[in-house]
């Protein structure tokens, strides 16, 4: 909302505090990130003459998007961040969680001397539990374990599930007697409840204090950890205080042994791993480090990270050799479609897949350049909440090379890797907005230097073609007939360039696309429907319709081939945005030339009152103006050299408002006193238009379109290129239509005489190469 009056405006509220009736304009900007508000940009300007223009209102609007995009990241990251450190099904915090806050509580601990009781809780029988009533049921038990540990402990103390049925309690300033009330509490709370479909269940605590049995959080909660496989050695349901002759635990084979020795290192990995994912940014070094990483976690083959986009399972990092031998093939062979071969499956199904022999899968698809060998695959999908956002698929030499633990190791990485995924995906995102938003400012900042509308054609092509990465843009709008016809472009040369000046399309051809509001992408096969240029016959184009004030119109970029693939959604939205931009800048620019030619009109009707008074004809100052043109143009003057000798040359004798009307019309010739106060019309003319801000380069211009070349003119008597060029051009002008014209002290000159005067002239009174440039226009005017 724009409010240039936004103290007069009745929905307006007065804060408290302020002075009610403050003149102020207000823009007023919903912030709105996926289709949800997010919050209100309000920005003032004070003053009873504040005003915010159109431009800074749309700029206004594209800051609000920017900041609203924003805002939506910055709550996606935290909620991001909550759930990294937050356990899913509980609520509770997880591993990583406890293991920092056991650490940063020891070290406060070590400052104040004060005790820290850490509690480790495993619900007894509880695979039996899932066995006979389903995980469904399990799962439930443990969110109702969670909400009954909760209602347990104090406000200070730090509650957390490690891992399947494991809960962990830290407890600050904690002593023995306090600990060992809070763990008798717990055990009783949990045998006292009938839970559904399981009845009453069980858990063994295990209790250690630190710094008296540890002062490192890893030895301390493996103390504790001790204390509770002690607890479920002598029968569970019981408290273990850990001391050093705590060694009771169920007796595993060594097999069991080994496997959790592995374990515990295993772990310790993949929390550093997890902590070096979610620090990096760039989705690419994600996946490369995620596969150097592995390596140390599982020997394999090959390893290979995918990030799903739509349909698409894209390869973003790939080590190792994809057969027996090194063979280098391109990362782009990995590449295929949800549920195509076994990595499409897995990111179709959400489901982790252990392939025993990968050859003789039956959905499994060969690599193209690679021959059938022995070998496993293990495919574990990266799940974000209910969405796959990646895969990662690891290989060895060998049948039924994976077992179970296996699996289980690579979801726990995966689950590391998916929100590390997804933070790097919105941070990419963030940033490439950034980059449109950025590209659109300096866009729009550059369109507001433009001079007319040829100029900003111009700019909003070569713009778009830069910002686009196109390798030709061009602008198209309706002419006088209603047809399309390009009006600037950029990129295109040679036998491109005539083939595209020389298309014209119907209205009737185009209508259809061009009252589409969005942009969109049109293919060979699109617009041979409507007609084929051969020339083009190959190529896509991206098209951003533009309408403006009842005409229609587009900007069209060619997508490169090697671009096509990545040219989306956020690339049709910065067109978008670029359209929009330039939808503006040409409405700017053809009000302004309506603007210039009123002006220029008024100018002209003014010059041309003031001739109507002599025996000069009505057209004088147009006729002047118009030779001052083609004289500048033979002499190779730019647009803007161009504009200020017209408006020279329509000015160049108004001052002779001040000259009395006997003087300028007096038949006789002058007498040196009249001949001074005639030689003070430029001078006049200069103040007359010193007060319009849009004439202050024309001022020298009208001033010295009488000084001679040789410095014997009026009023300064300056000489040589001294004199603008402009008056200069102007002066050898207004001298040959004297000549030629009729004169209250003389009749006129043939153009032959008047040419011969002026060349006789040269180098004296007029400049050498303007009265040469001026004779070759006239002759050719004759010519023709």
């Amino acid at each position: 909302m724009l409010a240039n009056q936004a103290h007069l405006d009745p929905r307006v509220g007065v804060i408290p505090g302020t002075p009610p009736d403050e003149p102020e304009a207000l823009v007023s900007v919903p912030l709105v990130a996926r289709s949800a508000i997010k919050g209100v940009l309000n920005v003032y300007r004070l003053g009873q003459h504040a005003a915010f223009d159109e431009r800074e209102f749309e700029l206004a609007k594209r800051f609000g998007d920017a900041a609203a995009l924003a805002l939506d990241n910055a709550q996606t990251r935290a909620r991001l961040e909550h759930q990294a450190q937050t356990d899913s099904l509980t609520g509770l915090f997880n591993h990583s969680v406890f293991h920092e806050r056991l650490r940063t509580t020891l070290q406060h601990a070590s400052r104040t001397h004060a005790p820290v009781a850490v509690l480790m809780l495993d619900l007894d029988d509880f695979k039996c539990i899932n066995d006979v009533h389903g995980h469904g049921v399990g799962d439930e038990l443990l969110r109702l374990l969670a909400d009954a540990l909760r209602g347990a402990v104090r406000n200070g103390d730090v509650v957390c599930r490690l891992g399947g049925e494991e809960f962990g309690v830290i407890m600050e300033q904690a002593s023995r007697e306090r600990a060992m009330r809070l763990a008798e509490r717990l055990v009783d709370r949990v045998a006292s409840v009938d839970y559904p479909s399981v009845g009453r269940v069980t858990v063994s605590v295990g209790l250690a204090i630190g710094p008296e049995h540890a002062m490192n959080p890893r030895e301390l909660a493996a103390c504790a950890e001790a204390a509770m496989m002690a607890a479920k050695a002598r029968g569970k349901n019981g408290i273990v205080f850990y001391d050093n002759q705590t060694s009771e635990r169920p007796q595993p084979d060594e097999s069991l042994h080994a496997r959790d020795v592995r374990s515990i290192a295993h772990l310790k990995m993949l929390q550093s791993l997890g902590g070096k994912l979610n620090r990096l940014n760039d989705v690419r070094e994600l996946g490369t480090v995620i596969a150097n990483e592995l390596r140390s976690l599982i020997d394999y083959h090959n390893c290979r990270v995918f990030v799903v986009e739509g349909d698409d399972v894209l390869p973003i990092a790939f080590r190792g050799d994809f057969s027996e031998t090194s063979v280098v093939l391109p990362l782009e062979l990995l590449r295929c479609k949800v549920g195509q071969g076994i990595t499409g499956r897995a990111a179709e199904t959400g489901e982790s897949l252990v392939i025993g022999d990968a050859a003789a899968c039956e959905f499994g698809a060969r690599i193209p350049g690679t021959r059938d060998i022995e070998e496993s695959l293990l495919a574990v999908p990266l799940r974000h909440g209910a969405r796959v956002n990646g895969v990662i698929v690891i290989s060895k030499l060998g049948l039924d090379q994976f077992d179970e633990d296996d699996m289980r190791l690579l979801e726990v990485l995966a689950g590391h890797a998916a929100v590390a995924l997804e933070n790097a995906r919105l941070f990419e995102s963030a940033r490439r907005e950034a980059e449109s938003a950025t590209a659109l400012l300096a866009f729009s900042r550059e369109l507001a230097g433009a001079h007319d509308l040829d100029e900003t054609l111009a700019k909003v092509v070569e713009l778009s073609a830069v910002i686009l990465g196109s390798s030709g843009t061009s602008v198209w709008l309706q002419d006088a007939s209603g047809e399309l016809v390009v009006r600037a472009h950029s990129g295109y040369e040679g036998a491109r360039r005539d083939a595209i000046e020389r298309l014209r399309f119907r209205s009737e051809e185009v209508e259809g696309a061009l009252q589409r509001r969005e942009p969109f992408v049109i293919s060979p096969a699109d617009y041979a429907e409507v007609r084929r240029p051969p020339i083009f016959s190959d190529s896509t184009f991206a098209v951003a319709p533009l309408a403006l004030d009842g005409r229609s119109g587009c900007i069209v970029a060619a997508i490169p081939a090697m671009l096509e693939e990545h040219f989306g959604d956020r690339e049709l939205r910065l067109l978008g945005g670029l359209a929009h931009q330039a939808k503006l800048a040409i409405a700017n620019a053809g009000n302004f030339e309506n603007l210039e030619e009123t002006f220029l009109s008024t100018v002209e009707a003014l010059a041309n009152a003031l001739e109507a008074n002599d025996e000069y004809t009505s057209s004088h100052a147009r006729w002047i103006t118009d030779l001052s043109l083609k004289v500048g143009k033979e002499l190779g003057l730019d647009a803007r050299s161009l504009k200020r000798l017209e408006l020279g040359a329509l000015f160049h004798d108004i001052g002779k408002i001040g000259i009395p009307a006997n003087i300028l019309s007096k038949p006789g010739r002058l007498t040196a006193a009249e001949r001074a106060v005639i030689e003070r019309h430029p001078e006049l003319g200069e103040r007359i238009i010193a007060p319009i801000d849009r004439l202050q380069d024309v001022r020298p211009i009208v001033r010295h379109c009488h000084e001679r070349w040789d410095g014997a003119g009026y009023p300064d008597r300056i000489a040589g290129e001294e004199i603008p060029l402009e008056s200069r051009i102007i002066f050898v002008c207004d001298a040959f239509h004297a000549m030629t014209t009729d004169r209250p002290y003389r009749k006129r000159l043939s153009a032959a005489e008047a040419r011969r005067r002026l060349e006789q002239a040269a180098g004296s009174q007029f400049d050498a190469e303007v009265v040469d440039a001026c004779l070759r226009v006239l002759v050719d005017g004759a010519r023709n």
